[in-house]
């Protein structure tokens, strides 16, 4: 997990320090030199919330790109891992052609290339889109993947605010809100409890990830 402990903690201090700034432009102790500053504090809360979210889907996908990274590496087939990767395998195969309009010759296809690739012991390949990550990065998501590859972890916290942060990421995603709407209600002890919570929740899944990594549990036993 050495390159997603470096995006974790390179991106947690990007956080820490504009939480600072505008904690300190909170409390008066910095001033901008503008006729709306109220408005600018505004948006720069709900920029928060983005950089919050930021920092758990780039944790998130990081750390299974380096799991899937060590089934390639070790040219892991489909007989040497655990039955929860051989279903994701099977679901990405299957999803490479999938659609309402795909032709049953072309299912017949694919059926064949997944019962060559199993018994030529073909290494098992996953990628980003395996994981079925588009914006709804939340505590319940990301329990939800990690059961999916038998990933286990403690958490500190239930991590119920991350929820909040998905949804208001994509209400400004999708222009549902304005950057001035968005977070205005939310105090600076609000934020810092979000931020304290997306650091243990990522803690205890980063700390998972590696257990899974290095005990090999991708692989059946």
């Amino acid at each position: 997990m050495h390159n997603t402990l470096e995006i974790f903690n390179n991106r947690k201090a990007e956080i820490e320090l504009y939480f600072t700034m505008i904690k300190a432009m909170d409390n008066g102790e910095i001033k901008f030199q503008t006729s709306e500053n109220k408005r600018l504090f505004k948006i720069m809360k709900s920029s928060f919330l983005l950089m919050l979210y930021n920092l758990i889907e780039a944790c998130i996908v990081s750390g299974f790109m380096e799991i899937y990274g060590h089934l390639k590496d070790e040219k892991c087939s489909y007989n040497s891992v655990i039955q929860e990767i051989q279903k994701i395998w099977l679901k990405t195969k299957v999803n490479e052609i999938y659609g309402a309009q795909t032709p049953r010759s072309a299912y017949m296809k694919c059926f064949r290339k997944i019962i060559n690739a199993v018994n030529s012991e073909t290494p098992v390949l996953l990628y980003k889109s395996s994981l079925d990550i588009s914006g709804n990065l939340d505590a319940r998501k990301i329990k939800s993947i990690c059961d999916e590859h038998k990933i286990r972890y403690r958490l500190e916290t239930d991590g119920e605010r991350l929820e909040f942060i998905k949804k208001e990421r994509n209400n400004l995603a999708h222009g549902d809100v304005s950057f001035s709407e968005c977070a205005r209600e939310l105090t600076i002890d609000d934020l810092k409890d979000y931020k304290d919570e997306v650091i243990l929740v990522l803690t205890g899944i980063i700390d998972g990830m590696e257990k899974y990594c290095n005990k090999k549990q991708y692989k059946r036993i």
